[in-house]
């Protein structure tokens, strides 16, 4: 499977109520492993970050 659908997948289900918040933290950690082992480049690593932040955000002010 991509990286890109992986991630974009992830990132769906963070958006969902039912899906613990401390799940960015295990996105968060496989951002930075992919980053690492060169399967996303460093502008694809600050773009889904800048996601995750975003919707950490949303669900922190839902909250």
């Amino acid at each position: 499977m991509s990286p890109h659908v992986l991630i974009d997948q992830q990132l769906d289900a963070l958006v969902h109520p039912g899906t613990p918040i401390s799940y960015s933290t295990i996105i968060g950690h496989q951002l930075t492993e992919m980053l690492r082992d060169g399967r996303i480049t460093i502008e694809e690593f600050n773009h889904y970050c800048e996601r995750l932040n975003k919707i950490v955000d949303g669900r922190k002010e839902v909250a």
